[in-house]
């Protein structure tokens, strides 16, 4: 924490190497858990600018860059910004849980922004997934025609898809910025005060507020509001979160040794039935542990004996 000149150059520095990079917003992030916010928002400033300068420096073009390039410079940017925010809300004795329902406000908030100055997004996606498949379907081919089923298939799947992409959107930066935090306070814990992060993340339980606006949302959404379809990634994301501040919970109260086992195989167990046939059923039921807990506080029910 000594020589800030030093470690705002190796900062900046840092965010130039491939892979490397995410090393300087952890940096800032932890800057700002230890130092407070100018702080913090200096070694944010160090980590963020090279993001910017590597697009508009090295010759892409900004006319020529597609809108892959400006998702993902959309996304790094936002994500440190976000990073710094609820690093400093987080060094005033914040909660994961008002940081989680805060960061699901923002992004409700930016989504409903969205569609207010772009009723039409959701056409605009179709023809940016559309024209995105078109580019990949002609590099993919080399040559060979695409079955008229499989195209069938892609244009059903970007029907869809374009009610979420706006929140998909909203949801990559959000939980960009939260996994950034969470290895920052990672790191603090390792040096500063060790299994803090764990205690912390095991009792991460939502507003009754929440749970009652996540039901409303639910209903809304399956009668096709458009608007309300594309807040829905944010809001599982939060409950999926929540949900699974609760497993860890239950699972650290176990006393065998192969509690850590069974916690490899509820994962993998998740992500196959939320990738699997049966659709995205393991995340739900993570979701509905969540919104249940709301009203029965399940950590006060099994403690440790």
């Amino acid at each position: 924490m000594q020589h800030r000149g030093r470690a705002l150059a190796f900062t900046f520095a840092v965010t130039f190497v491939p892979v490397l990079g995410v090393l300087g917003i952890l940096i800032a992030a932890l800057m700002t858990l230890r130092k407070g916010i100018v702080d913090g928002a200096a070694f944010t400033l160090a980590a963020t600018l090279p993001i910017v300068l590597g697009f508009f420096v090295t010759g892409s073009g900004v006319q020529t860059a597609s809108l892959m390039v400006w998702a993902v410079l959309g996304v790094a940017v936002v994500s440190n910004l976000l990073t710094w925010a609820f690093a400093v809300m987080l060094a005033r004795h914040a909660s994961w849980s008002q940081i989680l329902q805060l960061a699901a406000l923002l992004g409700v908030l930016a989504i409903s922004l969205i569609h207010m100055a772009y009723p039409d997004v959701g056409v605009w996606w179709g023809l940016q997934l559309q024209d995105y498949y078109n580019q990949a379907a002609a590099l993919a081919s080399n040559g060979l025609q695409a079955g008229t089923e499989a195209a069938q298939s892609h244009a059903e799947a970007i029907s869809v898809s374009r009610f979420y992409a706006t929140g998909v959107m909203v949801s990559g930066v959000l939980f960009n910025a939260l996994v950034q935090l969470a290895v920052a306070r990672w790191w603090e814990s390792a040096l500063y005060s060790p299994d803090r992060l764990r205690k912390e993340l095991h009792h991460i339980r939502l507003s009754p507020l929440a749970g009652a606006l996540f039901v409303l949302a639910m209903g809304l959404a399956y009668y096709g509001n458009e608007v309300v379809l594309d807040m829905m990634p944010v809001l599982y994301l939060l409950f999926v979160v929540a949900g699974l501040s609760l497993v860890h919970y239950f699972f650290g109260l176990m006393q065998s040794k192969t509690a850590f086992f069974w916690l490899v195989l509820f994962y993998a167990v998740l992500i196959y039935s939320t990738l699997g046939v049966s659709g995205a059923g393991g995340a739900f039921l993570v979701v509905m542990m969540a919104l249940a807990d709301i009203w029965l506080d399940f950590r006060k029910r099994f403690k440790k004996s």
